[in-house]
């Protein structure tokens, strides 16, 4: 059996490679029909005729892609491929149904080809009317700075979006946003942020069928360090005769906490209320609120929204006492005395009464032996402008050194006597 099967083995391995080769020459030579199937999408003729009339068209299901069987002689699909076949529907031949009709042909003209036909006979479109719509762009923060950082003012380049699609996708958007995300910041945040679009219960709309007039907005948001800083105050007036202003205030609160910019912050150490109190004739305390924020510096802000921006100040008025004290001559000293002069004190065992009214706890501080006083000579005698010095008596003012919140009841003068050296 063997010996039958490789007899001749050259003879018939020739044979078979010869049959093979006349079975390809009457194939190329026949060209048979065959068919391919190609996926093809399908343009929208003269769609402008709806959409310049304010129609919107949606295509249902993905209808306006097709299966395009192709019959051809087998040669034809040597070089063909789905870019050579057209798929159109002509928005202008539309139905009442809202149907239009597919063509399909061949860019590639070849008598070879038998046939081409589409899987499907229409586009199935929805049509309805276009709405215009402009709306505010506002910003959503996400989370909050570092510990010792406030969120200041945020931005954008631009603050509206005007939106266009189909009526009943755009008649549902009540609002639009962009959101920023502000965790652990210590500086400014800068970014590029997408623009979104939320219906009435907060629920984000689908925009892929809109068009908006901006996509992306660059936002800003200012980030501001905290700082404590006592507010302090000054009275302006004076209280009635008889009355002193202690000085003191009573502060709700004493203190404020701000925000700024690092670089601003460094600078404010105190919140200053000017003028805050009138004390003019005041016979007692007197009581008044403050805008604190009309006295914020530039760049400033209240760091607790939660604390209200209105303080209150009470000046503190006390019924002035009057105290006589007996000051030893020798505790005043002349001063500032003319060159070529000499001047004696006359009364120099004598006591200077002197009269002080003030606050009774810094009356009581006052010693009359330590209680000292002066006399500018040249002053004195130039105060008129003269320019010349004539001797003889005079009575100058004596100048106290005093406590605060305590003054002279009336002056205190003594008898001076310049002499020639």
């Amino acid at each position: 059996m063997k010996k039958k099967l490789i007899h001749n083995l050259g003879l018939k391995i020739a044979s078979v490679l010869i049959a093979i080769c006349l079975w390809i020459i009457a194939v190329n030579i026949n060209d048979p029909i065959t068919q391919h199937i190609y996926s093809v999408p399908v343009k929208l003729l003269n769609l402008n005729t709806l959409t310049n009339a304010g129609k919107y068209v949606e295509v249902v299901d993905e209808t306006d892609t097709v299966r395009v069987t192709v019959r051809a002689s087998r040669s034809v699909f040597s070089d063909f491929s789905e870019k050579n076949i057209v798929a159109t529907a002509d928005v202008t031949k539309i139905t009442d149904d809202n149907l239009l009709p597919i063509e399909v042909s061949s860019s590639k003209t070849d008598s070879k080809i038998e046939s081409i036909k589409a899987d499907k006979e229409f586009v199935e479109v929805n049509i309805e009317n276009t709405m215009k719509l402009q709306k505010r762009i506002s910003v959503n923060v996400a989370n909050e700075p570092a510990d010792g950082y406030l969120l200041g003012n945020i931005s954008t380049d631009q603050n509206a979006v005007i939106i266009s699609g189909p009526e009943s996708v755009v008649s549902k958007i009540a609002s639009t946003s962009v959101e920023i995300n502000v965790d652990g910041a210590t500086s400014d945040v800068n970014i590029t942020l997408p623009v979104h679009l939320y219906d009435a219960d907060g629920n984000e709309i689908d925009d892929t069928k809109l068009t908006k007039s901006v996509n992306e907005v660059f936002t800003t948001a200012s980030i501001l360090q905290k700082k404590e800083v006592p507010i302090e105050y000054m009275a302006s007036g004076t209280p009635a005769e008889g009355y002193i202003f202690t000085g003191k205030y009573t502060k709700n609160p004493a203190t404020v906490t701000i925000a700024a910019k690092p670089s601003v912050l460094k600078t404010i150490n105190a919140i200053v209320v000017e003028d805050a109190v009138d004390i003019d004739g005041a016979q007692g305390d007197v009581e008044t609120s403050v805008e604190l924020k009309a006295y914020l510096p530039d760049g400033a802000v209240l760091a607790d929204a939660y604390v209200s921006d209105i303080v209150s100040v009470t000046a503190q008025i006390e019924k002035e006492e009057v105290r006589i004290f007996d000051v030893p001559v020798e505790n005043i000293t002349l001063t500032n005395i003319p060159e070529g002069y000499r001047v004696k004190l006359r009364g120099t065992e004598e006591k200077l009464t002197v009269r002080l009214a003030g606050l009774s706890s810094q009356l009581a501080g006052i010693n009359a032996n330590a209680l000292l006083g002066s006399v500018d000579v040249s002053e004195y005698l130039f105060r008129n402008g003269e320019e010349t010095v004539t001797t003889g008596s005079y009575y100058p003012t004596v100048a106290f050194t005093l406590p605060e919140y305590v003054y002279l009841k009336e002056d205190v003068k003594v008898h001076i006597i310049l002499e020639e050296n």
